[in-house]
């Protein structure tokens, strides 16, 4: 039987693989939209799309982790990523891009969850150490994707029919990342769900889907748990803009694809460099802290986007420092949730997480969006930054004075043995 490091290993390299396949996709997905005629109003609800499936089934899909086990459920998110790319290929109309969303947002919940209750297994530094390795494959793979699909689109003299191609490809690496999945899960020591606290039958069902949002909820009495709910949903918001809505701002400023994809690719190689710096920082100061700057330089970035549009590099410079702080919110947002959680309550707490992931997501979409509509993607970069601002601003305020929380990133003594099969279900 394959270790479970090996295991470990798929989510931190998998993750990445999934990143680059969804990479090659989305961040074209608003400019493919644009072409066919959807407005800006009406492509900022169509990413809303996108995360409103998750907020039912993000606790759920948890729970069921936990019962059948992580690779299971990277069966199931494989197949919804394959159904979302061909649905985007065919689709034309507004109707087919909003379903394609819809699977979208079903598979990376389902994806991103069961890949992070993959590597955030073991001891303490072991398990910040995979997160942090998972968080920069997965900023890798974000740099590649775009990289990728702008070299796809700019091989075709029309545009509509580069991004059609870019998702086919996508899908046919999402058929091969399946098999991957199928091949590599027969030697994982699957948990039985017969011994599982709740069946996965009663899991789906609508009295299941009730109670596992209930059952989870006490995971947000924990104030770590709170604080990192808090710093993902102001990551997640600027997140999501910038994958919906800065390819558009590039081409509306006269950029060609090509290049968009190269400062897309900028941002997710900034995030993948950033992770070496990380275990530096971790040594000199606490993980709230961490998050509560980054997260401060990322808003900042937000609110000067309309003044580095005015040049090239003012544009290459601001994705180099967001990606960097982005880049390091995300894991230290997940450290910080895990730290004080028990194993078993793994897959409940990523499902929590990418519920307040998702809630951003819908929001941040639908308000820039209309902002952009009626008064421009310049005003609404310019009044979405100086909304973050004040938001993590208050929120540094409020928790340094009230909550003075200082989670350590590393623990002294090194490794503990790693724990017996049994206990890894989660």
């Amino acid at each position: 039987m394959p270790s479970l490091d090996l295991y470990r290993k798929v989510g931190i390299y998998g993750g990445g693989l999934f990143f680059a396949i969804t990479g090659m996709a989305q961040p074209f997905f608003t400019l493919y939209a644009q072409e066919v005629g959807a407005s800006t109003s009406a492509i900022g609800f169509m990413v809303t799309l996108r995360s409103l499936l998750p907020i039912f089934i993000a606790m759920p899909v948890g729970q069921l982790i936990d019962s059948i086990g992580s690779m299971k459920m990277l069966k199931w998110g494989s197949i919804l990523l394959i159904l979302s790319l061909f649905t985007t290929y065919y689709g034309n109309g507004l109707w087919m891009l909003s379903i394609s969303q819809f699977f979208m947002g079903a598979c990376i919940v389902i994806m991103a969850s069961a890949l992070q209750v993959l590597v955030s297994d073991g001891d303490k530094n072991q398990r910040n150490e995979n997160i942090n390795k998972y968080s920069m494959w997965m900023s890798g793979g974000g740099m590649l994707g775009p990289l990728i699909g702008g070299g796809i689109v700019s091989l075709f003299a029309t545009e509509l029919i580069g991004y059609k191609i870019s998702f086919l490809i996508a899908g046919f690496a999402s058929i091969l990342f399946l098999a991957f999945i199928l091949i590599i899960s027969r030697g994982y020591p699957h948990p039985d769900p017969n011994l599982a606290e709740i069946k996965p039958r009663d899991i789906i069902r609508v009295q299941g889907i009730v109670d596992s949002y209930t059952s989870g909820w006490h995971l947000t009495k924990i104030r770590a748990v709170q604080f990192g709910l808090i710093g993902t949903f102001l990551i997640m918001y600027i997140q999501a803009l910038y994958m919906s809505f800065m390819p558009l701002y590039l081409k509306e400023l006269g950029y060609s694809t090509f290049l968009i994809s190269i400062v897309l690719a900028i941002r997710g190689l900034a995030g993948m460099l950033s992770r070496y710096a990380l275990n530096w920082i971790m040594k000199r100061t606490h993980l709230e802290r961490i998050l509560l700057i980054a997260g401060m330089i990322a808003s900042v970035c937000v609110l000067l986007t309309p003044l580095a549009g005015l040049h090239i590099a003012g544009i290459v410079a601001l994705m180099l420092i967001m990606g960097a702080a982005v880049g390091i919110n995300l894991p230290v947002s997940i450290m910080i949730v895990v730290n004080d959680t028990r194993d078993a309550d793994r897959g409940k707490l990523m499902g929590l997480r990418l519920l307040t992931n998702r809630f951003s997501q819908i929001i941040s979409p639908a308000m820039f969006g209309i902002l952009g509509q009626t008064l421009g993607l310049s005003f609404a970069f310019l009044t979405g930054g100086i909304f973050l601002v004040a938001m993590m601003f208050g929120f540094s305020v409020y928790t340094s004075a009230k909550w003075n929380l200082k989670t350590t990133g590393r623990e002294a003594g090194g490794s503990k043995p790693e724990a017996a099969p049994g206990n890894q279900a989660s």
